[in-house]
């Protein structure tokens, strides 16, 4: 795999993956075996000041903090301070409504201690110390989204259904506060015993991010968040997330690839290797935020996807944090890369959705990383003459192939169709690649097989899905692509 092809094909398409998404700045880090092996950024910081983003930019990591509190709660285990199917009742009055069975570690890093979805107990004020807000929290008994009216504080039997709980893993990171030898804080502990055996020293887990909580050097060097729709960026006020454990971790993606790849390796000295592949092998069924999700299962913590569809096999998370940054994580267990993503952005529209922008742009970065893992070469084909060239294919298929048309129009029809065409202000068009594409397509005996190998071969998939979001419809292409393709085979 050749890393200056991949580096190469970022520089082509992250900058306008961004325009397109609307992202302020973007950071990359790609990490290989035991290696850094590529870092980058994008775009601005600051808006307002113009400070621009860097690989030494810090950001808030949001939800991918959760497996830095898996890998400390599993340190724990490993020395024999708790175990995995031990009740946490024998050390906090926790107690499940829904059943006799008693919570374990297991299930709370696998997300089926019962509790329902929550988003983390946010407020515009530093929280309490953690065994302070989660005793609040229980006597409260109810989930924070919209005060409790979205999704109830219990949801089910312990075991019996994932469901993702910021709670659930804030309670992992009081037993990390209250088990270690040490009698530290989780924020201590995490920084002696995970961050600094890595050499993460961009990376902090602080109560706060906040000058109270977080060295003043590290948080000059934080991106500014902004909350975006189309055409709008706002920089909303700071907030602090109460179940601090779940996500109120500040970091670089390559510190947090660094990570990655430990896992990936054995575990990097913070985990023996036979805990660090269970925590990347999966342990159960899993999901999303919205719930259980068919063909992925969860580890402790990470999502784990087997590569069924041809794919390879991987570990995935992401996180947001309010109101302004996302990030993203994916690694390859067989290949050991690492891929983490982060962006200072968080999109208004609907939470916990994959095809808003502040997602999408980090979905479209990792389709050109994932097409490198595979042995593709990720840099563009077309040169900024894509979307004509894909223009001419769909031009050239509702023409011929899709109503069964067996003459093909001329070269002086297409020439016409791509000179009187009326382009808006902006969008690139070349009529020399329209022209090339739209005759490209013709009847043959198997049309869907051949239209979807036409399209495979002059737009691979990292760069028809960035096509496709340009276009805005998503869906294109899934029936050359699909079970159409299969059945007209």
């Amino acid at each position: 795999m050749d890393i200056n092809g991949l580096a190469e094909a970022l520089d082509e398409f992250v900058p306008e993956i961004m325009d397109h998404c609307g992202t302020p700045g973007l950071s990359i880090a790609v990490g290989v075996g035991t290696e850094m092996a590529l870092s980058s950024a994008y775009g601005l910081a600051d808006l307002a000041t113009g400070r621009p983003m860097t690989t030494d930019t810090i950001g808030p990591t949001g939800s991918d903090a959760k497996a830095y509190t898996g890998v400390a709660a599993l340190q724990l285990v490993e020395r024999g301070l708790i175990g995995l199917d031990d009740p946490i009742d024998k050390h906090l009055p926790i107690v499940n409504p829904h059943g006799p069975r008693s919570i374990t570690l297991r299930d709370l890093l696998t997300h089926r201690s019962g509790l329902g979805v929550n988003l983390g107990n946010f407020d515009r004020v530093p929280p309490p110390p953690l065994e302070e807000h989660l005793r609040r929290v229980f006597a409260a008994g109810r989930s924070d989204a919209y005060g409790g009216a979205l999704t109830p504080f219990w949801a089910g039997p312990v075991g019996a259904a994932y469901q993702y709980s910021n709670v659930g893993i804030a309670v992992v990171g009081r037993l990390v506060e209250l088990l270690n030898p040490e009698g530290v804080s989780f924020s201590e502990y995490v920084r002696e015993h995970v961050f600094a055996p890595l050499g993460m020293s961009s990376s902090v887990f602080p109560r706060a991010q906040h000058p109270d909580f977080v060295p003043a050097e590290l948080l000059a060097r934080r991106s500014t968040g902004y909350a975006t729709l189309p055409g709008l960026r706002l920089p909303l006020p700071q907030l602090y997330v109460g179940d601090y454990p779940a996500g109120s971790a500040l970091s670089t993606p390559s510190d947090h690839a660094r990570f990655v790849l430990a896992l990936l390796g054995g575990g990097g000295g913070v985990l023996s290797p036979g805990t660090a592949r269970q925590m990347i092998t999966a342990q159960a069924s899993g999901g999303t935020l919205a719930g259980p999700s068919e063909g992925v299962s969860i580890g402790f913590v990470f999502n784990v996807f087997d590569g069924s569809g041809g794919g390879r096999p991987y570990i995935g998370h992401g996180g947001e944090y309010p109101c302004g940054w996302s990030h993203f994580t994916r690694g390859w267990t067989d290949d050991r890369v690492a891929l983490v993503i982060a962006a200072n952005q968080l999109d208004l529209g609907d939470f916990g959705t994959s095809d808003r922008p502040s997602h999408a742009a980090a979905r479209l970065v990792a389709e050109i990383v994932t097409a490198w893992v595979h042995g593709t070469d990720p840099r563009r084909r077309h040169a900024r003459d894509g979307l004509s060239y894909l223009a001419g294919l769909l031009a050239g298929d509702r023409l011929t192939t899709r109503l069964g048309i067996t003459t093909r129009p001329t070269a002086e029809e297409l020439a016409g169709i791509a000179d009187g065409a009326v382009v808006a202000p902006g969008v690139p068009w070349n009529v020399e690649a329209f022209c090339a594409a739209a005759g490209q397509v013709r009847m043959t005996d198997h049309p869907l097989r051949d239209n979807a190998e036409l399209v495979r071969r002059e737009l691979p998939a990292h760069e028809l899905a960035l096509l496709k979001r340009q276009l805005g419809v998503p869906g294109l292409g899934a029936f050359w692509q699909g079970e159409g393709v299969r059945r007209g085979a």
